[in-house]
């Protein structure tokens, strides 16, 4: 007898829209706080001085800070600041992101919410900038690691003609993106249990080198398919190789099977959810399947308050807000883990 999947067993059930619906303003707010000031026990903390000492205004859900006047809320100096959604709506938003497995398109979240597209894609993406700024709190990967990389391109409608259309050696103009995935393997049986992502401009070996070496300890075992842009991984690292030409699984069981996991998901996500993603946002959208790849044994409560959690414990402004004015975001926000110039050159 097959043992059930996790996600149809009733641990993975811990959260729901019904349940979230009977929760009354204050239990919400609780909530919130309880997230936004986890290490004072949710007791507040001025976001400007970082007193406790302060006042409360029960009717506008607000605390004016007793040493140095600054007036705040719970989402003041976090990545919803100044939000105009209800705390209610932001978790009914957060607990459907989390239950989705693939995630959700902004024109679901939409409907699903009652609101504006602009308002459900600023939110989503929101989201998105929080996991990709937190995701190295963890040391640094071992053990067994798998590195590979694919290229993702915009697609490109074919003429009516076929006299019009190029031909099939003629390379497409339409911009290649690559993205690298890094994944560490757990104990035997378990998979991957962490995944990390880099935009880069081709599979190149300067670029992989750089991420790899960035965030693997010395000594790990790399294992990769047989392009020649990893051969320099063998510098520092035990380096196993699959040359899929040949086969998919070597003599000893050695493959890249947990990255080719990953962008399987990816591609059903893009194709059937987002549909488009701009080149300019796609190490977004591949985090986003890297977080929800390393989480896909949680709970779907623990999830989307630990979703919630990241966009409150982040300090300033998200670069998605005014995203529509264009007054603070830039086309290509950089990180502080991409090698200098890829943002620009993307």
């Amino acid at each position: 007898m097959h043992e059930q999947h996790f996600l149809l067993s009733a641990k993975a059930r811990s959260l729901s829209i019904p349940q979230v619906a009977e929760w009354d303003e204050e239990t919400v707010f609780k909530a919130f706080r309880d997230m936004r000031w986890a290490k004072t026990g949710g007791e507040p903390c001025c976001p400007q001085c970082g007193s406790v000492a302060h006042y409360f205004s029960k009717r506008r859900r607000q605390w004016r800070c007793k040493d140095c006047g600054h007036t705040y809320s719970v989402t003041s100096g976090t990545w919803l600041h100044s939000t105009n959604l209800p705390l209610k709506t932001i978790l009914f938003a957060i607990t459907l992101l989390a239950d989705g497995a693939k995630g959700i398109s902004a024109c679901q979240l939409m409907r699903y919410l009652g609101v504006q597209y602009k308002t459900a894609f600023t939110l989503y993406h929101k989201l998105r900038s929080a996991l990709l700024a937190t995701r190295h709190d963890q040391p640094a990967m071992k053990g067994e690691v798998q590195a590979d990389g694919a290229y993702l391109n915009p697609y490109s409608r074919p003429a009516n003609k076929a006299e019009d259309r190029p031909e099939k050696d003629i390379k497409s103009s339409m911009q290649k993106v690559c993205i690298l995935v890094i994944r560490q393997i757990g104990e035997e049986g378990d998979g991957a249990n962490r995944t990390l992502t880099y935009k880069i401009p081709t599979e190149n070996a300067k670029d992989i080198r750089h991420h790899v070496e960035d965030n693997v300890q010395r000594g790990a075992n790399v294992v990769t398919d047989e392009h020649p842009a990893y051969g320099n991984l063998a510098i520092n690292f035990k380096h196993t190789r699959v040359n899929h030409k040949i086969c998919y699984c070597g003599p000893n069981g050695e493959n890249t099977n947990q990255a080719e996991s990953f962008f399987a998901r990816f591609r059903r996500m893009l194709k059937g959810q987002i549909h488009k993603v701009s080149p300019d946002y796609l190490n977004y959208y591949a985090n986003e399947v890297a977080y929800r790849e390393d989480t896909r044994r949680w709970d779907n409560g623990r999830i989307a308050f630990d979703m919630m959690r990241r966009m409150l414990t982040l300090d300033g402004e998200s670069p998605f807000r005014g995203y529509w004015s264009r007054t603070n975001v830039s086309p290509a926000v950089a990180t502080d883990d991409e090698p200098a110039g890829l943002a620009a050159a993307a």
